[in-house]
């Protein structure tokens, strides 16, 4: 078998269904390979940084490893941010990148599309990257690569393989490729757990993306019954619970009456989430004494906030052994599961409060979505005041946002998303700063006929930087406007169903419209038209300073 061959028998034998890229000089063996074997569905992309999101996407909503194929030296480094953004999303995906004639590698001798050091490069933004040798490592070096992505903590992986060994021959069996087993929770760290769980009047429950990743949302929701807790969640880990669960917060770390109750708390139960500096404000915010802290990544236990006990392993394994040694002992404070559902209802409200005509955008969307739509954000406002937050979600793997808080990532993301669940519609919220930034698979979604909401939320420019201007220079406003540009018009030149919505009254039925489309549907709403939020959109300073003259 060719190099390529071997890729794609490699990659049909690990279960892959499904590649995104862009052909080029540096990869055709693989792709002739594909269509060859007939196997692996390509998915042709506009640019090779889409390819990685649409990979991500597709991981994100399925569980299962995305694979995007791109060329060497620019084509590559072009992957670098959705790389990025695949590693903070804790996203299995594999890159596998061509690379120059290997009796050209490192040579610096500018043969074509020749990078410097390119594994090295891949190597910043992976869990792992290799580089096989010959022909006859390409089996094992990639199945290596797919372990590493579906084991343990899942991350972004890279294979950098030079072109000519993709042509020459070898023989060698295709090997057998599975994840390698959790880490056993240690039985003294489960009983530790479950005596500090069973002893706690005012439990609280935070539930990250571990929690997501690992199936664990039964096991997290009959703990919440059991103990009486309410359940936090990270964004990353939104849907773990369904969102509309009496006992679910939600995402509302910042809000103060969520805050008010994990302050008041005297047992955390931190599931698969690592208490990132903007969830916590920095680090800042007040958790309870006693935190009993759950991961598959032993390497997050008290590195930003001390642990009372830790349970390293699967947390779905791990929840299973915490409730069977508890037995039914547990059970919180008279009143604590009311305060709980109060804090509920008072982060909605202050959330809602400061929406004005932006809440009927929220009520027509949830409305008009079947419950089991997945939704994908953008780095937008329309996401941070309430997509992010008061859009509610009903099944895991529904919500995917930018983990890295970049813009641009959502439209791919998107597209990734639909490819994995064909028969369920996909929403996206995006702002027209972001979206432009991936305006081109617009192509891809009409080639393939993917069934996506594309929403652009219009303001004319870059509103959230414009805010930051505002609030911290003055309201000097530089950079931050564009030229306006039909949306709809231009959706309609790729192939794409377009339509303005100029109105709050003309929104509902523009979502209906746009979702009994049997492809991609582009909505381009006009925020300016519509009008402000009843208060503006609220920027933090930067944490890590103080803003002013030096004392």
């Amino acid at each position: 078998m060719t190099g390529g061959d071997l890729v794609a028998e490699t990659l049909e034998a690990a279960g892959v269904d499904t590649v995104f890229g862009i052909a080029s000089v540096h990869n055709l063996p693989i792709y002739d390979a594909i269509a060859r074997l007939g196997g692996i569905r390509p998915v042709m992309v506009r640019h090779e940084q889409s390819a990685v999101y649409m990979a991500d996407g597709y991981a994100r909503a399925s569980g299962r490893l995305g694979v995007a194929i791109t060329s060497t030296g620019p084509g590559a480094a072009n992957t670098m941010g959705a790389m990025a953004e695949a590693y903070w999303a804790n996203s299995p995906v594999l890159q596998i990148a061509g690379n120059v004639e290997s009796p050209y590698l490192g040579k610096r001798r500018g043969f074509l599309h020749e990078a410097k050091d390119q594994l090295a490069m891949l190597s910043t933004v992976t869990k792992w990257a290799g580089q096989p040798k010959s022909t006859a490592d390409i089996p094992a070096v990639l199945a290596e690569a797919i372990q590493q992505a579906l084991s343990g903590r899942r991350r972004p992986v890279a294979v950098d393989l030079c072109i000519d060994f993709q042509y020459f021959e070898a023989d060698v069996p295709i090997p057998s490729v599975a994840p390698l087993p959790p880490p056993t929770p240690g039985p003294q760290d489960v009983w530790r757990a479950a005596d500090l769980l069973a002893g706690a009047r005012r439990p609280v429950i935070w539930a990250g993306g571990g929690a997501l990743a690992s199936g664990a949302g039964p096991e997290v929701l009959a703990l919440a019954r059991a103990l009486g807790a309410g359940v936090l969640t990270t964004l990353t880990g939104r849907g773990v619970i369904p969102e509309d669960d009496p006992l679910c917060l939600g995402y509302f770390p910042t809000d103060a009456a969520v805050q008010e109750l994990v302050a008041s708390g005297d047992v955390l139960l931190a599931i698969g989430t690592r208490f990132q500096g903007f969830n916590t404000q920095a680090y800042r915010m007040r958790l309870p004494p006693k935190i009993v802290h759950v991961d598959i990544d032993s390497d997050e236990f008290n590195l930003n906030y001390p642990a009372a006990a830790t349970v390293h392993g699967d947390a779905k394994a791990a929840l299973q052994e915490i409730i069977a040694v508890l037995d039914g002992r547990a059970g919180a404070e008279d009143g604590w599961r009311e305060r709980s559902q109060e804090a509920r209802r008072r982060s909605r409200a202050n959330q809602r409060a400061v929406l004005g005509p932006h809440e009927g955008l929220l009520e027509a969307l949830r409305e008009g979505l079947p419950h089991d739509a997945i939704v994908v954000k953008d780095s937008t406002i329309s996401a941070y005041t309430w997509g992010n937050r008061l859009l509610e979600v009903y099944e895991p793997k529904a919500s995917l946002h930018a983990a890295s808080m970049a813009i641009g990532p959502g439209l791919p993301l998107a597209l990734g998303a639909a490819v994995a669940h064909p028969r369920r519609p996909v929403a996206l919220i995006t702002g027209d700063g972001g979206f432009l930034l991936a305006i081109g698979e617009l192509s891809t979604a009409a080639q393939y006929g993917l069934r996506v909401l594309v929403m652009v939320f219009n303001d004319g420019g870059y509103g959230v930087l414009r805010r930051y201007q505002d609030t911290l220079f003055g309201g000097r406003q530089i950079a931050v406007d564009m030229a306006p540009i039909d949306f709809a018009q231009v959706a309609r030149g790729m192939g794409v169903p377009g339509r303005r919505v100029s109105s709050l009254g003309d929104f509902a039925g523009a979502v209906q419209w746009g979702l009994a489309q049997p492809g991609p549907a582009l909505l381009d709403i006009d925020l300016n038209r519509i009008g402000p939020m009843a208060v503006p959109y609220r920027v933090a300073s930067p944490p890590s300073f103080t803003i002013g003259p030096r004392g």
